[in-house]
């Protein structure tokens, strides 16, 4: 590879138009790179989503599948509820190894955190058995943090007491021992409630929905929403969690009137199946602009052979060989495509968080954590797919330098 210096030399003959072609290769490789990384880290992302449920499979009312995938995920709720009796039902089952209930509502409040504007915003809560609850989610822990210190949960017959999430306290800058006022209208009714509750206890950040979430004990959620004998979620754990098993369980319990069996495979494969028609139209325009900026690079070095033809004749005369001019033109090529491959790759990554808030408020896809994960295999896989591209898109200007006849080739020069 003695012709290397040689190459590089040559590249910088024409900066302006040798930085073009390999900005044009970055820009196809940071799309490529960011697309993968996209599909990498939404896909972690609904894993963690899903396995900080603590549930595996949940009983909620029929709706849309939509719902019924991001509902938990999200925080948020469809305001579709299920009879107490369902849940009653469902317990006996033989098959189920850990049952818990879930009331879920959304109360109004004034606002009132340091970022808040004019007006009021909304607070999730979720009504549970704490006992049951925590069976389901044993990582959430209470702060001992400054300020919170003293916290605890509340027991399943306590009234007016809550326990904030980590967002919401910090958000609200609520601690322990503190008021937290929330305006409930409830079922039936049409005139709003505005209720005074005592923060009790903060949650440790768990990165989850749970940090956006009001608990509550689910007797007190269910009395303030004046829906005194309903539910919203049913979640539990099967002693044998397999496809079988579950399609089984989902059998038996179909009999019951509006009401659907979700397994949390089942809200994975919705959550992907929402984005899946969308990162195949991204793929296509990565495509697109690999093929762009490989023409790009064919053209930038054609231009160049075709600059230097007196060049080529005469190395050729004063010895030069086929082998000698296709390596420095090859090698050209190389160089382009890996420092733009390269550059593609930093780009990709310095962009990152970029690239998540485009995502995110383009569309909410119903899960929280990193949505675009560049791992060590996919920037090594972006490297060797410039190297593939840089061995391609050199042969045939090289091909066509190495062809020259000499004499001709001064020729053509002068």
């Amino acid at each position: 590879m003695r012709f290397i210096a040689f190459a590089f030399k040559n590249l910088f003959r024409r900066p302006v138009r040798t930085g073009l072609t390999v900005l044009a290769i970055a820009l196809a490789v940071a799309v490529a790179v960011s697309l993968i990384g996209f599909n990498i880290g939404y896909r972690r992302s609904i894993d963690v989503s899903i396995d900080k449920l603590g549930f595996q499979v949940m009983i909620m009312a029929k709706g849309c599948p939509y719902e019924a995938a991001t509902m938990m995920l999200k925080g948020g709720t469809g305001l579709l509820y299920l009879p107490d009796s369902t849940y009653e039902e469902v317990r006996k089952d033989p098959d189920i190894s850990a049952i818990t209930p879930i009331f879920v509502g959304v109360a109004e409040k004034e606002a009132s955190g340091i970022s808040d504007e004019a007006g009021s915003s909304f607070a999730i809560v979720s009504g549970i058995e704490t006992a049951s609850f925590l069976d389901m989610k044993p990582w959430l822990a209470i702060s001992q943090a400054p300020g919170y210190q003293g916290g605890r949960w509340f027991s399943d017959d306590s009234t007016g007491e809550v326990v904030l999430g980590f967002e919401v306290a910090e958000y609200e800058q609520r601690k322990v021992g503190d008021s937290y006022f929330v305006t409930i209208t409830p079922h039936g009714q049409v005139e709003p409630v505005m209720t005074e509750l005592k923060v009790v206890g903060v949650l440790e950040r768990t990165g989850t929905q749970d940090d956006g979430t009001v608990f509550m004990p689910i007797k007190e959620a269910r009395r303030l929403f004046n829906r005194p004998t309903e539910l919203t979620i049913v979640g539990f754990k099967l002693k044998n969690f397999s496809g079988l098993a579950l399609r089984q369980f989902e059998q038996r319990w179909a009999k019951l009137p509006e009401v659907q069996v979700v397994g949390l495979q089942q809200v994975k494969t919705t959550l992907v199946s929402l984005v899946e028609t969308a990162q195949t139209m991204i793929a296509s325009v990565a495509v697109v602009a690999i093929i762009v900026a490989v023409i790009g690079v064919i053209n930038s070095i054609l231009m160049s052979v075709f600059e230097r033809t007196g060049e080529i004749g005469i190395m050729k005369a004063i010895g030069a060989t086929r082998s000698d001019i296709f390596q420095i033109i090859w090698l050209e090529t190389m160089a382009i495509c890996l420092s733009g491959g390269l550059a593609g790759v930093l780009l990709a990554l310095s962009g990152t968080s970029l690239v998540e808030k485009a995502i995110q408020s383009l569309i909410d896809f119903g899960t929280k954590g990193t949505m675009v994960a560049i791992t060590p295999q996919v920037m090594l896989v972006a490297l060797a797919g410039s190297a593939v591209i840089g061995c391609f898109a050199g042969l045939y200007p090289a091909w066509r330098a190495a062809s020259m006849r000499p004499v001709e080739a001064i020729r053509e020069g002068e």
